[in-house]
């Protein structure tokens, strides 16, 4: 009964890891990132102010309580004010700040110019106008302001500040050159993602993006974000091997299902089903995936077992019907007397604790009828599944097989013959139901 067991098979393994697409150098290889995020509320901490009145005092309790609020809106404005009232710096910076938040033009962009322009050490500001200009696509403004930054400062994040520009504007190798300054100050995933994006995407040098991934991966293990990207790249490039490494890698690093669900396909993809049972044995436990791979490789006595144990967990009586048909499979000698009661025994326990899928159904009345167990029960419940499933060619073989053992012969005619018209007669058990039919109704 192969053929009737194969319609059991969950489908958890049946959407493959790969894609059957082809490579293509020039087509974007990497999901895009937010390459000129700017975050300038890492420049402008609150420092220590000496109020001059009660009016400034006022206004400074609303800018920020606002800004710890998060509507820069409100806070903007009142930053703004106590510019206009002050003229101090830290409230120029911070309404400056805030506008970039909501992506308002202030109208103190010249007076920050100004500021820059008669305080050129002051890297915080640099950094405020540089962004400004990012904001008002000022690029060539920014990429003048960028150079004189980093001519000033070591610091990491100036370097990426003054890639953006070059990104805007399509400047990609220069861009490239200025966060991998930023890089190799810090080895930061996120600059790393931002870099192989452009060599993948923008300048197409795909090789060069996965050396530069696969030496961070080698230096400081599977970032999330890093592998994601390889795994990316290595499935449109079709490396299977590779692939699987790095679901691998993933897995171990974050013990996330799904990497584990990515790996087994990947397997069941290559036709590794050993590596497959080795991993979830000894790696990632899940009984019902481990379960699929024994029937997949016709090991029943193992998957036997396995159903066997997910029932007794409690997960479910279709668990002790698929122990049944397990059980059925794997005997040498179907018609074996102690296996058959056996076969029932689960199979009627799972009917009273409620099982009534049409595949199970099916089945175990099969299993009546062709072992002459109890005819007239097995078609009873054949008929239950067509009632589910009334134009399966499996029910109405085993429905013609049901009649054709009870010796009514032109019932068992007509229902065989909607299978023969569809499925034809290359199937041995079908044509050996056939003949078997034919000669009963012609007698």
């Amino acid at each position: 009964m192969k053929r009737r067991y194969s319609v059991i098979v969950l489908s958890s393994l049946s959407v493959l890891l790969l894609s059957a697409c082809s490579y293509t150098p020039n087509k974007t290889q990497i999901a895009e990132d937010k390459l000129a995020e700017y975050n300038p509320k890492h420049f402008a901490h609150v420092r220590h102010v000496s109020y001059d009145s009660e009016d400034e005092d006022s206004l400074i309790m609303k800018a920020i309580y606002y800004e710890q609020q998060e509507d820069f809106v409100k806070s903007n404005y009142y930053y703004d004010k106590l510019y206009q009232l002050t003229g101090k710096e830290e409230y120029l910076f911070r309404e400056m700040g805030t506008a970039l938040y909501i992506n308002k033009k202030s109208k103190n962009v010249d007076k920050l110019q100004a500021w820059v322009k008669s305080h050129p050490d002051n890297l915080k500001a640099k950094r405020i106008l540089l962004s400004s200009y990012l904001s008002e696509k000022k690029y060539d403004e920014a990429k003048k302001l960028g150079k004189s930054l980093i001519a000033e400062s070591h610091s990491p994040i100036d370097f990426e500040l003054a890639s953006n520009p070059y990104i805007m504007t399509g400047d990609y190798k220069e861009a490239v050159k200025l966060l991998t300054e930023a890089y190799n100050k810090t080895f930061n995933a996120d600059i790393l993602i931002k870099i192989t994006t452009l060599l993948a995407n923008y300048i197409g040098d795909v090789d060069a993006a996965v050396d530069r991934l696969e030496n961070h991966r080698r230096l400081y293990e599977c970032n999330e974000r890093v592998c994601l990207q390889l795994a990316e790249i290595y499935s449109k490039q079709e490396k299977v091997d590779e692939l699987l490494d790095i679901y691998k890698e993933l897995y171990k690093a974050t013990q996330n299902e799904q990497y584990a669900i990515k790996l087994i396909e990947g397997y069941m993809y290559t036709k590794e089903t050993d590596k497959a049972i080795d991993f979830l044995s000894t790696q990632y436990q899940n009984d019902e995936l481990l379960y699929e791979l024994y029937l997949s490789k016709k090991d029943y006595a193992k998957a036997q077992m396995i159903a066997q144990k997910v029932y007794d967990r409690g997960h479910g009586a279709r668990w002790l019907a698929e122990s049944a048909m397990a059980l059925y499979e794997q005997a040498k000698d179907k018609n074996n007397k102690q296996m058959l009661s056996e076969v029932v025994k689960k199979f009627e326990k799972a009917l009273q604790e409620g099982v009534r899928d049409s595949v199970y159904l099916n089945y175990y009345g099969y299993t009546l009828i062709d072992k002459d167990i109890d005819v007239q029960k097995g078609i009873e419940l054949i008929r239950e599944a067509l009632a589910d499933d009334p134009k399966n060619t499996y029910y109405l073989d085993s429905l013609a097989w049901g009649y054709y053992k009870s010796k009514r012969c032109k019932e068992a005619y007509d229902e065989m013959k909607k299978v023969v018209d569809i499925e034809g007669l290359d199937e041995a058990e079908i044509n050996d139901h056939w003949q078997n039919i034919k000669k009963c109704n012609h007698k």
